[in-house]
């Protein structure tokens, strides 16, 4: 799998928040997305995933052939602090729906137990802690098999122990994954990455 950035650019009215952007993704890398706050590394993200268009250049997702952008979905998971999971469903609910949506590489069971929530199953998601909430996330976007991952401050709302699952939970499943961090350089974050940062700030800048 290769995602390849030609010269993306996005503007917010007449205000470019980055462009000239390109860069290349491959398979077994763990790329972090570095940059000031601002500097656009969620709107990169979401750009990558499909979810926003660019205003300029071209992506292009190539496994054996190219990836057309209605299935990059398909393709990649996200967990990210501005995308919510329903707030009234239970962490079952969401489990289940998810597996709608795309394979987990885990029974729904070992998930639970290996983010310790066997025992609040039945909580809606608005019940539980931010912290709660985010490893559920995070077990969502990890265990689903897809050969891109895309995440945006993982560790946020983790403490020490879970930032260690995260990690741990993570470099299990990298030899077959592209994956993105975004990061305001939090070690945690960074400790699996075995590319060199892409640094947003240097194309962060006006026409």
């Amino acid at each position: 799998m290769k995602i390849e950035l030609e010269n993306i650019g996005k503007k917010y009215n007449d205000n470019w928040i980055f462009d000239g952007v390109n860069v290349v993704f491959e398979t077994g890398g763990v790329y972090p997305i570095t940059g000031n706050n601002g500097s656009g590394k969620s709107t990169l993200l979401q750009v990558i995933s499909g979810y926003v268009t660019p205003n300029e250049g071209t992506i292009i997702f190539n496994q054996n052939g190219l990836i057309p952008i209605e299935n990059w979905y398909k393709h990649l998971s996200i967990a990210a602090p501005y995308l919510d999971l329903f707030e009234e469903f239970t962490i079952d609910e969401s489990i289940d729906l998810h597996i709608k949506l795309k394979a987990l590489t885990q029974s729904k069971q070992n998930i639970l137990n290996e983010i310790e929530l066997t025992n609040h199953r039945n909580k809606t998601l608005k019940q539980l802690s931010s912290g709660m909430r985010q490893r559920v996330k995070l077990a969502l976007a990890i265990y689903s098999k897809t050969p891109i991952i895309l995440l945006d401050e993982p560790c946020s709302n983790l403490d020490k122990r879970w930032a260690n699952w995260y990690n741990e939970a993570l470099s299990k499943t990298l030899e077959s994954r592209i994956v993105l961090i975004c990061s305001n350089s939090q070690s945690e974050e960074l400790k699996l990455a075995n590319q060199p940062a892409f640094d947003l700030s240097a194309a962060s800048h006006h026409h």
